[in-house]
């Protein structure tokens, strides 16, 4: 067991839509439970479980000697793997099934005010990117809103039993504010309200996505481009792509259906040419995805393209959660200063 043969078994099972046969790691033949364990803790730091669990089953259905060696080995621990394999398919769904209804609870209450505000992110790109809620992971509630209608929709979270979190010093700058609700069943639901996708104000600077841009009519409303932009940024800005899951959301974003010419255009409103460039060209490196090469392409060329692909590498990607991840900031903290300085 190797934090290269995790890594490459991560790339092979998170895939929603199957194995990712591009690569073939070493099968795990020394302490197989404990090695499946440490991936599925790995999938959920990367935020990519879900498809994981569901592919480990595919494996077993059809190579298992590939996943675990031999056919001796594979009858002592199926139980127990198909067993550890559901059980936390179960608890990821049950969780973003949670998160589903109280967005949904919150946006009829939004559009009933007809408040410009949005869903984004978790819920929204499961049903549209992910195919259904059993494929992708999130732990909040994230909204969009136009700036002048923040106060509407604190109040509409008020009023359905959400506290607002006053944020840190540091962070009043920042384009987020957070609610809480304590709910019946012992759990808490948080929601994140945001004005701009870019939350540092130095990052702001250069790069932008308000709910003018991402879902207004005037600019062409909530697409399969805008949402790809809205992946982008909050890949590159918010976490420098330091999990698996946001190149992932590209790559089926992608798969999805997105328009080259209408992407080119929504990017350059917000001049996030950047950060799409670097998650379709992740995403074509570790899931030969041909649509996201053909997408990259079709950006041309990128103030600083050069050089990103040399700084954020598929490598780092997989790696970003790994015991050793801290040797490979400096080359994030650079890619935060070209995005800073990528006006």
């Amino acid at each position: 067991m190797t934090v290269k043969q995790h890594g490459q078994w991560l790339a092979r099972l998170a895939d929603p839509r199957g194995i990712n046969s591009r690569f073939t790691p070493a099968p795990y033949t020394v302490d197989t439970i404990q090695s499946l364990e440490a991936l599925l803790a790995l999938a959920a730091r990367h935020n990519v479980r879900p498809a994981l669990t569901r592919n480990v089953g595919r494996q077993l259905a059809t190579a298992p000697e590939a996943l675990i060696g031999r056919e001796k080995t594979f009858a002592d621990v199926k139980d127990k793997i198909t067993d550890l394999v559901q059980n936390e398919r179960m608890m990821d769904f049950a969780r973003s099934t949670l998160l589903a209804d109280a967005s949904t609870e919150i946006m009829r209450r939004v559009d009933a005010a007809g408040l410009p505000a949005t869903v984004v992110k978790g819920a929204d790109f499961a049903e549209h990117g992910y195919g259904g809620l059993d494929l992708r992971t999130f732990s909040d509630v994230d909204l969009l809103v136009r700036p002048d209608a923040e106060e509407a929709l604190g109040k509409i979270l008020a009023d359905l039993g959400y506290d607002a979190i006053e944020p840190k010093a540091g962070r009043v700058e920042f384009t987020e504010r957070s609610f809480v609700r304590r709910e019946e069943f012992g759990g808490t639901t948080h929601v994140e309200v945001h004005t701009d996708v870019v939350h540092a104000p130095e990052l702001r600077s250069a790069q932008t996505l308000t709910w003018d841009l991402y879902a207004s009519p005037e600019a062409g409303g909530i697409t399969g481009a805008s949402r790809l932009v809205l992946a982008g940024l909050h890949g590159a800005t918010s976490h420098l792509f330091g999990r698996l899951q946001y190149v992932v959301d590209g790559l089926v974003l992608v798969r999805a259906g997105v328009d080259k010419d209408e992407l080119a255009e929504r990017a350059g409103r917000s001049n996030a040419g950047l950060a799409v460039k670097t998650m379709v060209r992740l995403a074509a490196e570790i899931f030969d995805c041909a649509d996201c090469r053909s997408l990259a392409d079709h950006l041309g060329q990128v103030r600083g393209a050069r050089w990103e692909r040399r700084l954020i590498t598929s490598e780092m990607v997989l790696g970003a959660k790994d015991s050793d991840r801290w040797r490979l900031l400096p080359q994030r903290y650079i890619y935060r200063a070209m995005l800073r300085s990528n006006r």
